[in-house]
């Protein structure tokens, strides 16, 4: 990106894409955090390398006094007064009037990148905690979908095993229960609440990223930025509006002696002339990234806390026989409850994104086969007579009852199923 072997090297590494996440994730760790770290660094090129500030001297300042005087009006605040007004003679109205933002933009700059990434970075050291190798499953259903077909069926066999193992799908452990998600070891909601709950931070981010930028800028609206692109749409220029102004004054003292003698110098904010651009581009992407999070939150909120949304998305992947998976006969909520769970719904998810339809599909429908060869006489939701069998939980009724794949119009690979 910079031309710059090292920091290019480090950007890459610090801002790296994980497979355990979404587009919309990517856009606040990834984009947004490479962005502003792109832009700190600039202005700090700008303001510690080259000039970023130059004031115009009384006639008796020579050599080192001029050189004194910027840098004193650097590092001291500048204030800023509309060329038709009048300068205030009184030194409390020259320091409401007083703008020093400019000399911490790059530092802020890079406090804003790293909350960007704040988020990914506790989903990441996190997840781990909830016993799924969310990293394993995903990069080898990545690998299968450009193998040959004889690697892809021994592969989806021993990936479907492994995603037994880490989902636990035969567990029968007692559980509380809040709405929708069971609280206890190997119950298969952990995973979802940390990544909802991550979700909201992304959101929560972005709206402390416009109070910052407020704040830091000295704005008391939230439409800092629409306002200061009217106002260039309008022709309004910084003279007028004082948004970050090119011209500004400085009062600095001089003791020569026993007199303290005082100068009102005026200065050139070059440095200024990035900032406008870069904070003018922040604003409007920190609106796109806050539209995209919030729609990108409630939509996750919803596949994984409510029960149709999942139901509907793994009946989707099992869809493609000859029969109507949307039969009450199909215990694809069981399916889908007892089986996947949140965590499994979230991880047929991540493998939609990164390894595609198809080899999520056939996971899928892996999974689904072993699950009901393990557990064939579900409790089926028909109209039929059925009695009572002797084990508790269990229904009897006739032989075509029983939930084989055949029946189900499902995808029967023709490789070994895990048996029980």
């Amino acid at each position: 990106m910079l031309g710059v072997p090292f920091i290019d090297r480090w950007l890459s590494n610090t801002f790296k894409p994980k497979t355990f996440d979404d587009a919309v994730d990517r856009l606040s760790y990834v984009t947004t955090a490479t962005l502003l770290t792109f832009f700190s660094i600039m202005v700090s090129c700008k303001q510690y390398v080259g000039s970023a500030i130059q004031c115009w001297m009384p006639m008796e300042f020579k050599g080192g006094w001029e050189q004194y005087a910027e840098d004193y009006c650097f590092i001291q605040n500048t204030f800023f007064i509309p060329e038709r007004s009048e300068i205030p003679g009184d030194v409390e109205d020259r320091q409401k009037a007083e703008i020093g933002y400019y000399q911490w933009v790059p530092i802020v700059l890079a406090i804003q990148a790293f909350m960007f990434y704040l988020p990914s970075w506790i989903w990441s050291s996190l997840y781990k905690q909830c016993g799924l190798d969310f990293p394993s499953v995903i990069s080898e259903a990545e690998a299968l979908r450009s193998s040959d077909s004889d690697t892809r069926k021994k592969g989806i066999s021993k990936l479907v095993a492994f995603i037994e193992d880490i989902l636990e799908t035969r567990s029968k452990n007692e559980y509380g229960r809040f709405y929708c998600y069971r609280f206890g070891k190997g119950l298969g909601s952990m995973t979802s609440v940390l990544y909802i709950c991550i979700k909201l931070m992304y959101l929560a981010n972005v709206f402390i990223q416009f109070i910052i930028l407020n704040k830091f800028l000295g704005n008391e609206t939230f439409l800092w930025g629409f306002h200061t692109f009217a106002d260039l749409y309008a022709g309004r220029e910084w003279q007028d509006s004082g948004v970050f102004p090119r011209v500004t004054l400085c009062d600095f003292s001089v003791r020569k002696l026993a007199n303290v003698h005082r100068y009102t110098v005026q200065c050139v904010l070059m440095i200024n002339m990035f900032n406008e651009k870069i904070y003018l581009f922040i604003w409007f992407w920190f609106v796109f990234v806050l539209i995209t999070t919030l729609v990108n939150t409630i939509c996750t909120i919803w596949r994984l806390s409510i029960d149709s949304s999942r139901h509907n998305y793994i009946r989707s992947l099992l869809s493609g026989g000859q029969h109507n998976m949307k039969d009450e006969r199909f215990p694809i909520g069981k399916f889908t409850n007892h089986g996947l769970k949140q965590d499994g719904v979230l991880l047929m998810r991540f493998i939609d994104d990164h390894a595609g339809a198809m080899v999520t599909k056939e996971i899928c429908s892996s999974l689904f086969q072993n699950y009901l060869q393990n557990d064939p006489y579900a409790r089926p939701v028909h109209h039929g007579h059925s009695t009572k069998s002797t084990s508790p939980g269990i229904e009897e009724g006739p032989h075509e009852h029983l939930y084989t794949p055949e029946k189900m119009g499902l995808m029967v690979p023709d490789y070994p199923i895990k048996q029980a």
